[in-house]
């Protein structure tokens, strides 16, 4: 089972795909990925999504060096990647070149160029500047269908304005006569999974697709999460990964990690300021990762809590380039907000 590239490709069955059991790409020394590439051009967020692990970050804020990311698009390309999306932990319109790192990407040859953003930021001159960079497509995060359930998932009342911008992206979309796709996501909780057909009366006519996933433990970062906002439909005990198989994930300091978002750099295995990014794939501390993972021998490292969906105690597996010594589950953030939300409201409808 191969993961098709291109923007004409269906979203939903790319999101499938990801999480599948694809026992075809299970090695020690899998084939460079050519799709799944993510590079975190800086860990700033001006939300505070309930689900979201960076609402609890402790790393330092920080922006990638731009001729580092240079470097690493190459290098990537070279090794046969055609696929880069730029957002990880942070959102992308806090970058106030992203126009840049987009044109680059497709100046080198790039067949599909894409980002995910909350879609606060995205005002129309942003948007005509990354569009005319050749953005492929474009998806915003509405992770609820109304202005106060949104308000109190993201944490801010921004759901006309993200409203406002997607109109302006259909609406360039066609002045412009550019073929970049838009599309909305919802990451369900259990206070959303019954609103499915709210979001396709609301975004009628606003995005070619709108995609749902449950939500999760955000790669082990987020445990609360299956006491506070799972879905009750969502009934999988374990969680297939693919990543450490076929996934490229960069953090602004340039370490490459086995997870695309890795808010307190635990999972790191290399750092692309020393070694190459074909020398860090193919490196011994990947390596062992993936043995572990092929042998559910986790135990210590974050992923243990993500794959069985449980709470673990973790340590960075490199402890150089973590701010942190050990990961301290604190679910007061969360815990705080849902009480206040349902004694406000009573609860789900």
């Amino acid at each position: 089972m191969v993961l098709k590239s291109g923007k004409d490709v269906d979203l939903q069955e790319r999101v499938r795909l990801k999480t599948a059991n694809r026992e075809d790409l299970y090695s020690i020394e899998p084939p460079f990925p050519k799709t799944n590439f993510l590079m975190e051009l800086s860990n700033l967020c001006n939300h505070e999504c309930i689900f979201c692990a960076h609402q609890k970050m402790k790393r330092k804020p920080g922006r990638m060096k731009k001729e580092l990311a240079f470097d690493i698009l190459k290098q990537a390309y070279d090794l046969g990647t055609r696929e880069v999306g730029f957002y990880a932990t942070g959102e992308p319109f806090l970058i106030p070149d992203l126009a840049d790192y987009i044109k680059y990407a497709k100046e080198i040859g790039y067949t599909y160029v894409y980002l995910t953003s909350n879609g606060s930021l995205a005002t129309p001159e942003k948007i005509r500047a990354v569009i005319d960079a050749g953005l492929d497509s474009i998806k915003f995060s509405i992770n609820a269908p109304e202005r106060e359930l949104y308000k109190f998932i993201h944490g801010h009342d921004h759901f006309d304005i993200v409203m406002e911008h997607l109109k302006y992206l259909n609406q360039y979309r066609t002045e412009s006569g550019k073929n970049y796709k838009i599309y909305v996501t919802g990451i369900l909780t259990k206070y959303t999974e019954k609103l499915k057909d709210e979001y396709f009366k609301v975004f009628k006519g606003l995005a070619d697709q709108i995609v749902f996933k449950f939500v999760y433990n955000q790669g082990g970062y987020m445990p609360e999460i299956e006491k506070y906002l799972r879905c009750e439909c969502d009934e999988a005990p374990k969680r297939v990964c693919n990543l450490p198989f076929d996934a490229i994930g960069i953090t602004y300091e340039g370490y490459l990690s086995i997870e695309n978002a890795d808010y307190e750099n635990m999972l790191i295995v290399a750092d692309l300021n020393k070694v190459s990014l074909k020398d860090g794939w193919y490196g011994e501390k990947m390596k062992e990762m993936r043995r572990r993972f092929l042998e559910d021998d986790l135990e210590g490292t974050l992923c243990d809590g993500c794959v069985h969906r449980c709470l673990k105690p973790a340590k960075p597996i490199s402890p150089e380039y973590s701010e942190i010594d050990e990961y301290i589950f604190d679910d007061t953030l969360v815990k705080n907000r849902v009480e206040q939300y349902e004694q406000l409201t009573g609860g789900i409808k």
